[in-house]
């Protein structure tokens, strides 16, 4: 995903000095296909399943976290936070 420059918040009265304001969603959607379908079918592992559904462009939670955190929107530790590694 290359560098990009990260930010964290300051804090406020507002926002209890925590530098954080609302909530943001962060998603992981897999994409349907055929040959997902056809692991599914032979019951194949769940690593299996996500390695095949990674190469057909499926969003993790950690990449929907990382684009976040690239808009300024998260932090770093957020990020860590609520997402595993892919």
């Amino acid at each position: 995903m290359g560098t990009f420059p990260c930010f964290q918040g300051k804090g406020c009265q507002a926002c209890n000095n925590t530098g954080y304001r609302g909530r943001v969603a962060i998603y992981e959607g897999r994409p349907l296909s055929e040959q997902i379908r056809e692991l599914t079918l032979v019951s194949a592992s769940a690593p299996e399943i996500k390695r095949e559904a990674m190469k057909l462009g499926m969003m993790t939670l950690r990449r929907s976290a990382i684009i976040k955190l690239k808009e300024g929107i998260t932090t770093v530790e957020e990020v860590i936070r609520t997402s595993s590694r892919d």
